[in-house]
């Protein structure tokens, strides 16, 4: 009986599909600009090259490069230069991720920076705080 109910709970397991298994991905933060060239650029953060990239990808070990879809522009460029991890959905199809979370690699170890649900706590803040502002008969 036990063998049985042992058996029944693996199978389970096994035909539940991946729901809440996130795609990952490890590289360097860079300049869309650099990266379609091949190079890892800027040399130094505070090079002003780096404002007048459009976009930041992440760049891996082999060279090739992903999107992060859903994080702004100056989040990325925070991070720039930094090796990092973005876990989330993976699309083969654009090379791009829509980030779940977003570590930053410091002192050896990948430090949580950006969430998905930060930003959506951040956004909820920001829209209560306006309303704040709202003269009373607008409310």
């Amino acid at each position: 009986m036990k063998t049985t109910n042992r058996f029944r709970w693996i199978l389970l397991l096994l035909l539940i599909p991946g729901v809440g298994w996130a795609d990952r991905i490890e590289g360097r933060m860079n300049g869309l600009g650099c990266a379609s060239k091949g190079e890892m650029c800027p040399t130094d953060k505070d090079d002003p090259h780096v404002l007048m990239e459009r976009d930041f990808v992440v760049q891996t070990a082999d060279g090739n490069y992903f999107y992060i879809t859903n994080m702004d522009w100056r989040t990325k460029l925070k991070f720039v230069l930094q090796h990092v991890r973005v876990e989330g959905k993976f699309s083969d199809k654009l090379s791009a991720i829509a980030a779940d979370e977003f570590w930053v690699k410091q002192e050896g170890e990948y430090q949580l920076e950006w969430s998905l649900e930060m930003a959506r706590e951040k956004q909820r803040k920001a829209r209560l705080e306006q309303q704040r502002q709202w003269p009373q008969e607008l409310r």
